[in-house]
């Protein structure tokens, strides 16, 4: 859904997050394409049964990294600067979060499952 956002109005969504100092067009938009590229490879991942464990710390890493990147841009006070762009990169930011810690919780949890089938 950002990604879309990032692409079909890059110059909107940065004076969004950043008002008078925004981030260039260009970041934005060349973000907004690996957005979807990622959300592509996501959708194509989750077809495969049962997912790759190097898939899914790839996946969670990149939700980490997302938040690292999202938080020491709102901290810095660097193209995230308006009241409004803030409370969205947090909220994004937390639920991403969960994202990273939900895919890393169903790895656990099936190779519980499949721990418990070869007994």
């Amino acid at each position: 859904m950002f990604g879309l956002v990032f692409v079909i109005s890059p110059e909107l969504a940065a004076t969004f997050l950043g008002g008078t100092a925004p981030p260039p067009s260009w970041v934005v938009l060349g973000l907004g394409i690996l957005l979807i590229f990622n959300g592509l490879h996501l959708l194509w991942a989750s077809t495969l049964r049962p997912p790759s464990n190097n898939l899914i710390y790839y996946f969670s890493a990149g939700d980490v990294l997302w938040v690292i990147a999202s938080m020491s841009l709102v901290f810095a006070k660097v193209w995230i600067t308006t009241k409004e762009g803030i409370i969205a990169t947090v909220l994004v930011a937390g639920l991403v979060a969960a994202f990273a810690i939900l895919q890393l919780f169903h790895r656990r949890s099936a190779r519980m499952m499949k721990e418990r089938q070869t007994l």
